[in-house]
Formats: structure tokens, sequence, C-alpha cells
């Protein structure tokens, strides 16, 4: 199968808001999701998915539950006092 690499720029805080429901609904990055399951999706029914008629508040109020889901799923609580330096080590251990 032949792959081509695709990209996009997108308003910083709506893609990790993104990343962050690709990483806990599909366990991968919202790239990664956009180039399997999306592209899956797309061909499986021939049409993009229609964009969300979602007000402001309704938005908030999901980002809100996503945030609560996460500290719901709190594996480790030392995770909260890690540095930025901390985190990217953390986060790209999982990927060596």
């Amino acid at each position: 199968m032949a792959t081509r690499t695709f990209s996009s720029r997108a308003d910083e805080e709506q893609l990790s808001f993104a990343d962050a429901l690709s990483r806990r609904e599909y366990g991968m990055s919202y790239g990664q999701y956009c180039g399997t399951v999306l592209l899956g999706l797309i061909e499986a029914t021939g049409s993009l998915p229609r964009p969300a008629k979602a007000t402001e508040g309704e938005r908030k109020q999901a980002a809100a539950s996503l945030i609560k889901g996460f500290s719901a799923q709190a594996r480790n609580p030392e995770v909260a006092r890690l540095s930025d330096e901390g985190i990217r080590e953390l986060i790209a251990s999982r990927y060596d």
C-alpha cells in the first residue's frame, strides 16, 4: 500500500482538545486518528463527516467533562508533580 503524508494548520487549543479525545478514546494521537479511523470512515461511507452545530456552552461542557474524565482516570498522582521536562520524558518513553 502506498502512503502519503499530510498536514494542516490548526488552532492550538482545538488541536490539543482533539488530541486528548483521540488518546482517551482510541489510544492514539489525533494525527494517527485522522490517518486511520477518520480516513477509514470516509472510505466506508463515501462522504465526509458533517460538522456538529455545538454552541460555545456545549463545547465548554464537553471540555470540562473530558478534563473530569482524565482526573477520574489518574493512574499515578506523582505525574502531577512532574516538571514540563519530566512530562516530555514520560511521554517520549512510551514511544521508545
